[in-house]
Formats: structure tokens, sequence, C-alpha cells
């Protein structure tokens, strides 16, 4: 807890996860801390400078370090409160063993179908284009992925068999994790070329927040000027410390008759030198109702985000920068309502050009198109009413 006593010196992501306990004890939630295993920080560390398929792999070893002991405690959780019900993340393992060791129904968490085979794309987490030629890269991109996968399952077959818990213990990954309920945020609309998924799978739609009332009062939303198009930009929680990259984006931007509005994060005081009539820096954003007052959105590509714009039907500039952000970017692209602009490509050019794709009538048409497939769908809703389901009658 120490570094709690010096925020100025925490970077953003743990700014943010530091004052998630309070507002979820404000929601009226009980925090239950699980014991961090120290190799999480390592691992954590290393995957902020990892890309592609390293990636991945760092990001496994961190969703599993620690998961016999968490699960352990989870279960003692479930039977001393008497849940009936286990929701998870479908990459937190340890609440899966939590719940078959206690033999409660299981419902793994997807934000979309991301980790799920498409058909025509490249492996996932590869980095490779979707058109990349089928060459030996690509297979020693597959043949990688699929290692991981299995080292996925071995790693938890193992901490499986120490808490003498009966899990099916092969892929965990290639398939929808839970026998007992899939909720993924999404719908078939937004996930082209999505091959079937086996077992119980419940597409609900995206789960948007609630704007707070104090919310709709935001300098953000007030500031937006009626017959302007207005661009708005982030790059999400984790990868917002990077000033150079708001700077070739909003070059780029510069060159377009638009208005823009920055959610800066971290970057915040370094671009304040960037602020002005036509460019409003902002710390942080109200990002659903701002989505619905403004025109086109650049972006990372990260699940919230890429979600929440095709719910309002606003056409994207995505920059990925690793992880489900490639998968998202492509997933725009297929869905003809953005284009990706890879970090190694980055220019003012390449944004300029960008953004003049993303401005045709055409695509802004199918962006609206996508969106109103979604009217009248509350995700949130149909998940609980999923999960209640399950429930002991």
């Amino acid at each position: 807890m120490a570094p709690a006593r010096f925020p100025g010196l925490m970077p953003e992501p743990l700014r943010f996860a530091a004052q998630l306990p309070e507002a979820l004890r404000q929601d009226g939630l009980r925090l239950v801390p699980l014991r961090p295993s120290p190799a999480a920080l390592w691992y954590g560390a290393r995957i902020t400078r990892a890309r592609g398929l390293d990636e991945l792999g760092w990001a496994l070893r961190l969703f599993t370090t620690g998961m016999e002991g968490h699960a352990r405690r989870i279960a003692e959780e479930i039977e001393a409160s008497g849940t009936d019900v286990v929701l998870a993340d479908y990459l937190m393992p340890a609440a899966l063993l939590a719940a078959r060791r206690t033999r409660r129904p299981y419902v793994a968490l997807y934000h979309s179908a991301l980790p799920f085979p498409v058909e025509g794309a490249a492996p996932f987490g590869s980095g490779l284009e979707d058109d990349a030629p089928r060459d030996a890269a690509w297979t020693q991109a597959e043949q990688r992925g699929l290692a991981l996968l299995r080292w996925f399952d071995a790693r938890v077959a193992r901490a499986a068999k120490r808490l003498r818990v009966p899990l099916k213990t092969s892929g965990l990954l290639a398939a929808p994790i839970s026998d007992d309920l899939n909720l993924m945020a999404t719908t078939p609309a937004l996930e082209p070329g999505l091959e079937p998924l086996s077992g119980p799978v419940e597409m609900t739609g995206p789960c948007l927040p609630r704007p707070a009332p104090a919310s709709l009062d935001d300098p953000a939303l007030t500031a937006i000027r009626p017959g302007r198009t207005h661009v708005y930009v982030s790059l999400g929680t984790v990868f917002n410390d990077q000033p150079h990259i708001f700077h070739a984006i909003l070059d780029g931007l510069a060159r377009h008759d638009v208005d823009v509005v920055v959610s800066a994060g971290a970057s915040f005081e370094r671009l304040q030198a960037r602020a002005g009539p036509r460019t409003l820096v902002f710390r942080r954003v109200p990002q659903v109702p701002l989505l619905q007052k403004v025109d086109l959105v650049v972006t990372h590509g990260g699940n919230n985000t890429v979600q929440e714009a095709l719910a309002a039907g606003r056409p994207m500039v995505v920059v990925p920068f690793g992880g489900d952000q490639l998968a998202n970017a492509r997933r725009v692209e297929r869905l003809g309502v953005g284009r990706a602009v890879p970090p190694s490509a980055l220019s003012a050019d390449a944004i300029t050009h960008a953004l003049t794709q993303v401005s045709q009538p055409e695509v802004a048409t199918k962006a609206r198109a996508l969106a109103a497939t979604l009217e009248g769908v509350d995700g949130t809703e149909r998940a609980a009413q999923a999960v209640l389901r399950l429930l002991p009658t």
C-alpha cells in the first residue's frame, strides 16, 4: 500500500486501480481482497513492453499466477457468504476453480468474441494482418498460439489437481470456457466472420454504463458546439501516458476542419500546450454520453471504447498497441466502420489519410446501420437476467 501515499508517482493505471475499492464500496459491493503473487508485478511490467504473441504469453502468466491460493480464498468466501453463482472474467481461472471446488454454477464473461476463430482472420494475438501471406511467419504464429493455449491448459490442470477439483482441462481458451453459461457483451452483427461456438453461450449486446446525472453537465459535453464536426481522441486507461502518440494524432487532425476533444489521462499536463478553441484537452471525460455528441473517434482499440463507439454508430480510426486492440482494429475494418493505423506506421500523414477515409458518407451510413441493430438492446439487463436464471429455485 506504500505507493498510495505518493499518488503523484503512481502510473495512471495503478492510480485508477487504487480508486476501484472505494468505487465498489460506494456501489454497495463488498470487496474481498486477494493476496497478489510477487510475480504479478514482474509479469505486469513485461506486458507493457511486449508485443504480439510475446504480450499474450506474459498476459497468460499474469492471469494464472497465484491462482491456486486465489481459488482457495474465493472458495472460502463463496461458502461463508452462501453465494449461489460465480461470475468472473474468462481469464480469471481462479474463479472457475473456486466455483468447481464449491459446486456452484460458473458464468464466464467475455467483452466480445475476439478470442475465438474468425474466418480468414490472422491468428489471435499474432499482430499479423488478415491479408498477410500464408507463409512461414503465419504458420509459426499459429503454432506458437496453440502452444500458449496448451501451456494455459497445463497450468490450470496442475492447480485443479492440487485442489482436487474435477475440471475439463483441455481447450479452455479455444472454446467458451464454462459448461454453465458464457456471457458475451456483443451481438452476431458485431462479430463478422465468427465461426460457430460450442457450449452455452448468450450474446447480450454491449454492457454500457448508465451516465450519472452529474456527468451530463461535464465540461466536455457542454463544450460541444452545434454545427461543427467533432473528433473524440482517447488512448484508454493503460496506454494514455504517451504524449508523443497524442501529438502525432493531433497533428494529423489539425489538417482537417474539425474540433477535437481529448481524454488525455496521464498525458494531461503535457498536452496543455495543445489546448485551444478547437482542441479541448481533459484528463478524463464521461465517454458514453460524449460519444453521442461527437462525429468521429480516434482510439487505441480497447474493448470498452470500441463497443461503445459501435453502439453509438461512430466511425473510428484505431491505433492499436497490442493484444485485443489489434483484433479489434481488424474487426472494425471488417465491419466497414473504420480504419487501422498501426503504431509502426503512425504519423500525422497517416492520421490525416485515415480520417479522410472514415469521413466518407458510406462509412457513417454503415456505422449508423450497425448501431441501429443495437437499439433497445440492454446488454446489462440481459446479462443479469441470464445469471439470475441459474439461481436455485
